[in-house]
């Protein structure tokens, strides 16, 4: 009997360590999007605000659904600065945005300074870690200069290439020295990156109602 137990027990242990590892390795949490430099309303409070309409998106790019409870927004190099934790679930090719406005009211609430997502429009580095088993680890980051940094430029990955990255530039052309390249398409935050190439909408609630 005592055999049969220990078998049983450790059958689901292999069981439950074999799916934990399946679940890890099927999702993947990436920076998708940002933007450092806002001339219009993104966060839709009906104001125009240097910090408070930045933002950063982050996407499931993985197969399976993941946790981000543990996953934070930090900016810069060195000792990470927090700017934002995550929390809740994202479905695969699910995409969560967080605007600056967002990162101020989390700031506060947990006692830090309230800078927002403190984006530098000089250059700058976008970094997403997870803190797991009291082990910080970082998960991805992007560093950018000062020009994919120009009013409403955003800099996000290619839908079509996988691994390299664009200067969604619709709104503000980039003459063709932008590293990434500019695309001529416009930002697109909270959905995927696809290619709007129109520019005759002029609010982001237009721009929303696309994907609604």
């Amino acid at each position: 009997m005592r055999k049969i137990f220990r078998f049983f027990l450790s059958t689901v242990v292999c069981f439950t360590l074999i799916s934990v590892l399946v679940h890890e390795g099927a999702a993947q949490v990436v920076l998708n999007e940002f933007l450092a430099d806002p001339a219009r309303d993104w966060d839709g409070d009906g104001l125009a605000n240097f910090r408070d309409d930045e933002w950063v998106e982050i996407m499931n790019a993985g197969d399976a659904a993941v946790d981000i409870t543990g996953y934070l927004l930090a900016d810069g190099v060195g000792e990470p600065v927090w700017r934002y934790a995550f929390s809740g679930f994202l479905q695969p090719g699910e995409t969560f945005v967080v605007f600056g406005s967002e990162s101020r009211a989390w700031e506060e609430a947990n006692g830090f300074p309230m800078y927002g997502l403190s984006l530098n429009n000089s250059g700058d580095r976008v970094a997403l870690y997870r803190i797991a088993a009291q082990e910080t680890l970082l998960v991805d980051s992007f560093e950018y200069g000062d020009r994919e940094a120009d009013d409403d430029r955003s800099v996000g990955r290619l839908v079509e290439v996988h691994g390299q990255w664009a200067v969604f530039d619709a709104y503000n052309p980039c003459s063709g020295r932008c590293d990434p390249p500019g695309n001529g398409c416009l930002p697109t935050p909270g959905s995927g990156n696809s290619c709007l190439t129109g520019i005759s909408c002029e609010s982001w609630g237009t721009i929303k109602s696309v994907y609604r």
